[in-house]
């Protein structure tokens, strides 16, 4: 959606050229690849009521908490996770994902809002 909106305005400021048309076709097609890229990408990732997180990207298993930045609001939930590859090893990265509230169910986006809200404690 970004990049259409980028097109439909690029398209009224500059005149149509043979370089503004490979800048808008170029445009395009990174639309295009990011649009199958958030397509087919899958997401798997398990809380449990305490707010320890267990993700899975791939073959690869992450291991972490909800950080006390992530939040919320009426349409969706910014989580910023703290993850590393092992339970043993400390050596943290932060994970960013967005969950959009028609995309879990009501009770699960409580769960993550009540998990928010107790870590800012």
């Amino acid at each position: 959606m970004f990049y259409s909106i980028v097109i439909f305005f690029a398209f009224f400021v500059t005149p149509l050229t043979l370089l503004s048309s490979i800048f808008y076709l170029l445009l395009f097609l990174i639309a295009l690849y990011a649009a199958k890229k958030a397509y087919l990408q899958s997401l798997s990732f398990m809380v449990s009521e305490t707010g320890l997180v267990e993700r899975t990207i791939g073959d690869r298993f992450y291991y972490g908490k909800i950080s006390r930045s992530s939040f919320y609001n009426s349409g969706f939930i910014f989580l910023i996770l703290e993850m590393s590859e092992s339970l043993v090893i400390d050596k943290n990265e932060k994970q960013y994902i967005t969950i959009y509230h028609d995309a879990i169910t009501t009770s699960e986006y409580r769960l993550l809002a009540r998990l928010i809200n107790s870590g800012r404690d």
